[in-house]
């Protein structure tokens, strides 16, 4: 790495969490990467290993394009304790570490934990931490909570006109 990468490398860590209107099964697969697409607007893994985006360790995605492209990959993915981790490497700006856990709550209600630590690179470093400022991803958390709720709702709706 150049010097001046390092020299102007920052790292920010952030820590927040929502509560959900469903059980923890319900909850965690939607943290998975196919599970995103229905509540994050433009969220569109593309598999790199295996051939399909599975929710399982050592999956590698792609997402974005040119110099916002990103690789993913995870780390751990456990459904019986509703934990996954992820490192997504975007190799122009920035890496990060994701962690997600969701815990039981009730039959109706489950908390989930979400934490970055971002390492921003290169001349753009401040720019890419901006979303990781304590009041940005504090706003991620409460979009995060309402579009997965929304998400939910239609579910539920679809349920019950069929």
């Amino acid at each position: 790495m150049s010097t001046s990468l390092q020299r102007n490398a920052q790292q920010v860590i952030r820590t927040g969490g929502f509560d959900l209107p469903c059980d923890a099964d319900t909850a965690f697969p939607l943290f998975s990467p196919e599970g995103e697409r229905e509540w994050a607007p433009g969220w569109n893994p593309i598999a790199v290993y295996p051939e399909t985006v599975t929710f399982t360790t050592n999956t590698v995605f792609r997402l974005g394009q040119g110099p916002e492209e990103s690789v993913w990959t995870i780390l751990e993915a456990d459904s019986q304790t509703h934990r996954a981790e992820y490192v997504r490497v975007a190799p122009a700006s920035h890496t990060a570490r994701i962690w997600v856990n969701v815990e039981p709550v009730s039959s109706n209600c489950s908390h989930v934990i979400v934490s970055y630590a971002v390492t921003a690179f290169g001349e753009n470093a401040s720019t890419v931490l901006e979303p990781f400022s304590e009041s940005a991803y504090a706003q991620r958390m409460r979009d995060w909570q309402q579009q997965i709720s929304e998400c939910l709702g239609t579910r539920d709706q679809t349920a019950v006109g069929r």
